[in-house]
């Protein structure tokens, strides 16, 4: 029996995030500006991948989790990477509470009877929580309820409102 070995000729390399970030890397030190980065999260890799997609597949499976009557949170945290410094994963999940305000954080609250998604806050890193408030004037009017949350959380008013939405005595 005569094999020919067969040489592939065709290969699809796909770069994973890991070879972009090194790249990015090597290039040196770059500011990466919060704002921008929220959008092109948002906007995701795939399409299978955006944002609006991960809702839904969140809100699914809480719907099918939680009793009927039961509204529910879901909650996007923002992970960077320790050894990758340019890399931000996402994760998301839900739960019957709503949870206390943090860092790079988003809430939605589900109200199951009326089945809708009610947008609740969202706190971006450490850094920019500090600085947003301080360039009011000079950031763009469509980024001033970020930097109103930025307010909110530094001040203590989302906590205050994550416990009314809790049910809790606020002082």
């Amino acid at each position: 029996m005569n094999k020919k070995k067969r040489r592939i000729t065709s290969i699809k390399s796909e770069r994973n995030a890991g070879v972009i970030s090194y790249e990015l890397e090597k290039r040196g030190d770059q500011k990466i500006n919060p704002i921008e980065m929220q959008q092109a999260i948002h906007k995701g890799n795939k399409q299978e991948d955006s944002w609006e997609n991960q809702i839904e597949t969140c809100v699914k499976r809480g719907m099918e989790f939680y009793p009927q009557d039961k509204d529910f949170f879901i909650v996007v945290l923002f992970k960077k990477e320790r050894l990758l410094t340019n890399i931000v994963r996402q994760q998301f999940f839900y739960r019957l509470s709503c949870p206390t305000p943090s860092w790079d954080q988003v809430v939605y609250k589900v109200h199951r009877k009326e089945c809708r998604l009610e947008f609740i806050w969202v706190v971006p890193d450490k850094e920019s929580c500090m600085n947003l408030p301080n360039f009011i004037d000079v950031l763009p009017d469509d980024q001033h309820a970020l930097i109103q949350y930025a307010k909110d959380f530094n001040n203590g008013a989302l906590d205050a409102q994550c416990a009314l939405l809790n049910g809790e005595l606020v002082a």
